[in-house]
């Protein structure tokens, strides 16, 4: 069996559950809310924290699969979007979106890791995709900077920091402390 079938055979056997995969896009965000809004009215809210947590977290691993599934099919088989499962494809964003949407009702969004890092993530993203996008549009060595070398700099410096810090908040490592460490 070769990747290329296994691959395939994966998407197929997801394909077939289409329904059951997007009830659970839908699911887990509303359980994860409901669960964060009755654990918040115990003695702490870390109960509550925890689920919020992995509502938001579930939203956003779903759409990094998504994406990262989307980016193979591209790739390797060069499928067209266009005839994947809508259920499939509709999922995962409005899972992350349910997820922020009820999380927000019961928590602010800057207390909680999970939606610090979803910012973070997207930031990164979005900022290495307009590096990308920046060195595409030029066909060899034919990069001109029209400043001194003082500002040249600078404006390295400031995309590394941003890079730097976007990149560690995303995976973790020495991100923004949060805005309060005391459980109430």
């Amino acid at each position: 069996m070769t990747l290329s079938e296994v691959l395939s055979d994966a998407y197929a056997a997801v394909d077939r559950q289409g329904l059951a995969v997007f009830l659970a896009c839908l699911g887990v965000p509303v359980v994860g809310t409901v669960a964060a809004w009755i654990g918040k009215g115990g003695r702490t809210d870390r109960d509550g924290r925890f689920f919020a947590n992995v509502a938001v977290g579930f939203g956003l691993l779903a759409l990094i699969c998504e994406v990262l599934v989307i980016v193979i099919a591209r790739a390797a088989f060069t499928a067209n979007l266009m005839d994947a499962n809508v259920l499939l494809l509709i999922g995962p964003p409005l899972a992350l979106g349910l997820g922020l949407l009820g999380v927000r009702l019961v928590f602010p969004l800057s207390e909680l890791g999970s939606a610090r890092t979803a910012r973070s993530a997207l930031l990164f993203v979005l900022l290495v995709i307009a590096i990308i996008w920046f060195f595409g549009q030029f066909r060899g060595w034919g990069i001109v900077f029209f400043g001194s070398l003082a500002q040249l700099a600078a404006l390295g410096a400031l995309v590394w920091f941003l890079l730097r810090r976007l990149g560690r908040g995303a995976l973790g490592k020495g991100g923004s402390p949060p805005p309060s460490s005391r459980h109430r």
